[in-house]
């Protein structure tokens, strides 16, 4: 409530001072007047930054699709979740940690750890949203959202191998404005919007807006009568503009949210048991009181194929109170037309949740808690000449430095894992710190009036430092409710790796060869590192100090790269751009944040590379009425970063990170938009992805081998790339008309889709983990959007009727095995509401 606080009364004060500047200013006969650039109703243009300077879209030689103000408000688009629907080559995919996943063009970081860097880099305003979680509440009060397609290191940093998005704010207005805009629909949500902004002093502009949204859940339980998916969320922004002369200009920006929603519960749709559960006893001396009984996930019942249905724990309930706070500070100075330009950001976020991991009432692999903690503090400064040179030119520095703290506390009391082992839970923590420094460079050269060359260097050091613990923390105990099937309580994770340590000595350490015991509240992770499992022999002599139990994971990676881009522009006549850009990007290496017995399973990646092809064209036809853009391009993608499936020598089937050596990815795209009549805007895009794997050699399945764990791997060769869809499509129409001389009336239909694609790395046709490959499908899909409505035509006013994926059309983003169960994510339902707004 601190952040709501703080937020109210930032609003009232700028309030009080927007009212009084205003009350002044209509008895100021010599108030300053200032003329607002043509809007893209009238001129079909949107301005962009793509370069860090202003463009108008159809100028800039590289893939861009932007999102007017305007469309978000009309496609009722919110969040990056909907952006990627109208958006082709976008694609999004939550997790089972209930943070995000974003994929341009097939390129794309799989993992739900909070500190881990995506390969599509997000902005606010072109200030780095460092990483994924961060971006969950910033689409509101914008004019325009910007995804820039294809690897962005040279401007936008090194962690941009798929592209970036660039959310860009509304800013204060030269005359004092305000609107609200309030929307009710299905589950009983209310949505409520409202913006204030306009001059505090003659060299002092502000604005406030705020969001907020609550409403009834929208998930039902199929197995009994309960309800998940509740939404409560709350975003506010402040930003003050100060500008004292024409040369210099100082902004800051202060955002905040608060999300306390529940998070999504997978639905549950096939049974993949990882041990055997016919009848296996406890680990002694743990026994069972009734002897072997029945493994409760064999006869628990699959969802059905209904997007609401899906199933929950109801000790720990999915819920989430995550908040972050937010500073923005720029300034640009300029001195005979040469531009500094500093920006400084801050951001503090607090993350807690609760989610469902196996899709039943069970605890099947649960996150009873996921709590974590981010700040991030990054500076950019940069000097560039006037835009209008022939010669353009940017040079500058950037640094960052993040770190993560997360704290998970598993519990699987109902998965074969406790039915074998006795073992309910875990806990496990890492702390990361993230450090990177980079200094670029940018040229465009006009040579002509036809001719373009650009080009782009920047040289980057990332440096992370990371700490992993898994065992026994006080804060998580076993609980009396944590049992097994029999009513035994569970084993701790240090009895139990005591005891399997114990009998493994002699595996690793020759005969005679005792593991040191791990001391109560210490880690269990065995670092096996260089050691052969199940052949003693090739170990020796053996180095007790390479066994190092009660101890914590702490390494570090160091690594370097130098991204570029060259390229040309042709414009053969008015109104069509040619290109042609070559350009190498890398994403920094990882650490992951997961549940792993061996040294093995905390590796890092290391960074990923793509050498990128690309041409394409930008026609503005019939007096800008028709405006036709195309490219084609061509990737060679190394030791693509990816989270899937290793064997744990104890538990088998386990997650890490792992670097895919060689991929490619071909494709092409079209978008066209067109006004043919008064009133009628058209628009169609569309995206052509062939995306795979050439090398790579990854487990399928696993055997055992002296009485430990050891993969059966298989070439992937062939496979096609996660969230990679062969086809993504998207239609629109608007058209406007008049109702009366005060009176307009409007309507719109959109509708958007893909082809099937595939949730995970996996061989067509086997079976990986028990998993058969069809489960990692996810299906094709078309949805359909609609809204009809009528407004005042001063602007003052609007009243309208929506709907959302109108047919209910069933589909899902992801999908993924959760230990013994596999489950889906689906989209949501139909939905459909109505909003009216005013502007002052």
């Amino acid at each position: 409530m601190h952040a709501r606080a703080v937020l109210f009364a930032g609003g009232s004060l700028l309030s009080l001072g927007l009212s009084a500047t205003y009350a002044n200013a209509q008895t100021a006969e010599t108030a300053p007047q200032t003329t607002s650039p043509p809007s893209s109703a009238s001129t079909n243009e949107i301005v962009v930054t793509a370069n860090k300077r202003e463009q108008n879209l159809s100028e800039v030689g590289s893939s861009v699709s932007a999102v007017s103000g305007e469309a978000l408000k009309v496609q009722n688009i919110s969040n990056i979740a909907d952006l990627a629907k109208v958006t082709p080559g976008l694609t999004f995919a939550p997790t089972p940690n209930a943070t995000p996943v974003y994929t341009i063009r097939g390129v794309g970081f799989y993992d739900s750890s909070l500190a881990s860097y995506p390969d599509v880099a997000v902005y606010m305003d072109q200030f780095p949203l460092a990483l994924p979680v961060m971006s969950a509440q910033t689409g509101f009060d914008l004019q325009r959202v910007e995804v820039l397609k294809g690897p962005q290191g040279t401007l936008f940093g090194n962690n941009a191998t798929g592209g970036a998005i660039n959310f860009v704010a509304n800013t204060p207005t030269p005359t004092l404005e305000g609107g609200a805009t309030f929307s009710y629909g299905r589950f009983n949500t209310i949505e409520a919007n409202g913006f204030i902004s306009g001059p505090i002093t003659d060299t002092l502009g502000g604005r406030i807006a705020v969001k907020a949204v609550n409403g009834d859940p929208w998930q039902k339980s199929y197995t009994r009568d309960d309800r998940n998916g509740r939404a409560d969320t709350i975003a506010g922004r402040m930003i003050l503009e100060f500008e004292p002369s024409s040369d210099f200009k100082a902004s800051l920006n202060l955002n905040g949210w608060r999300d306390q929603s529940e998070p999504q519960a997978p639905q549950r749709i096939a049974f993949v048991p990882q041990n055997d559960v016919s009848g296996a006893p406890a680990i002694a001396p743990f026994t069972y009181a009734d002897g072997p009984v029945p493994y409760p996930q064999a006869t628990y019942p699959n969802a059905p194929h209904n997007a609401r249905a899906a199933d929950w724990s109801t000790d720990y309930r999915p819920r989430q109170d995550n908040r972050m706070l937010q500073g923005l500070f720029r300034m640009d100075y300029d001195f005979s037309g040469i531009t500094v330009t500093s920006l400084t950001g801050y951001t503090d976020l607090k993350f807690d949740n609760t989610t469902e991991g196996g899709g039943t009432a069970l605890r099947d692999l649960d996150l009873r808690s996921d709590s974590g903690h981010i700040k991030s503090f990054t500076q950019e400064v940069r000097i560039a000449n006037d835009s209008h040179n022939a010669l353009r030119w940017v040079v500058g520095a950037n640094y960052e430095r993040t770190k993560v703290n997360e704290v998970t506390w598993l519990t699987y009391t109902d998965t074969s894992s406790t039915y074998v082992n006795g073992i309910v839970g875990s806990t496990y923590e890492t702390r990361q710190k993230m450090t990177n420094y980079a200094a670029f460079g940018n040229l465009e050269f006009d040579v002509n009036d036809q001719i373009t060359l650009k080009a782009g260097i920047r040289q980057t050091r990332a440096k992370r430092d990371a700490y992993a613990f898994n065992g026994d923390l006080p804060q998580f105990p076993i609980l009396p409710t944590d049992t097994t099937f029999g009513g035994t309580p569970g084993v701790t994770l240090t009895d139990f790796f005591n005891a399997v340590y114990g009998s493994l000595g002699p595996l690793y350490g020759g005969p005679g060869y005792q593991i040191p015991t791990i001391a109560p509240g210490g880690s269990i992770i065995l670092d096996t590192r260089g050691l052969v499992l199940g052949d003693p022999s090739a170990n020796d002599p053996v180095d007790p100090d390479t066994f190092l139990t009660a101890t914590t994971v702490n390494t570090r990676i160091r690594e370097n790269s130098t991204s570029w881009m060259v390229g040309a522009d042709f414009k053969p006549v008015d109104g069509l751009l040619l290109y042609a850009n070559v350009s190498k990007g890398y994403k920094a290496g990882s650490f992951p944040h997961l549940s792993g017995a061996i040294f093995d399973a905390y590796a890092p990646v290391k960074q990923e590379s793509i050498m990128a092809y690309e041409a394409g064209f930008k026609a503005q036809l019939m007096d800008r009425l028709l405006t036709i853009n195309g490219a084609a391009f061509y990737y060679d993608y190394k030791n693509k970063q990816t989270r899937a499936k290793f064997v744990d020598p104890i538990f088998g089937a386990l997650d890490k990170l792992l670097n895919v050596p060689k991929s490619t990815i071909k494709g092409a795209e079209l978008e066209v938009t067109a006004r043919p009549m008064q009133g009628l805007s058209l628009s169609a895009s569309v995206t052509y992805l062939d995306a795979k794997v050439d090398k790579y050699l990854g487990a399928v399945g696993q055997t055992a081998v002296s009485g430990v764990l050891v993969p059966v791997n298989a070439s992937f060769k062939g496979v096609d790339l996660p969230f990679s869809p062969k086809w993504q499509y998207s239609l629109r129409a608007d058209y406007t008309f008049p109702v009366s001389s005060a009176l307009d009336g409007f309507v719109g239909a959109g509708l958007n889709g893909q082809s099937s694609s595939v949730s995970a790395l996996v061989v067509p046709g086997s079976a990986t983990f028990g998993a058969t490959s069809d489960l990692y499908d996810i299906k094709s899909y078309t949805l359909v959007n609609a809204n009809l409505g009528i407004r005042s035509s001063d602007g003052k006013w609007t009243a309208s009727a929506w709907g959302k994926n109108i047919f209910n059309t069933y589909y899902w983003s992801n999908a993924t095995q959760a230990y013994d169960t596999f489950v889906r994510y689906t989209g949501r339902p139909a939905e459909y509401g109505i909003t009216v707004g005013m502007n002052f």
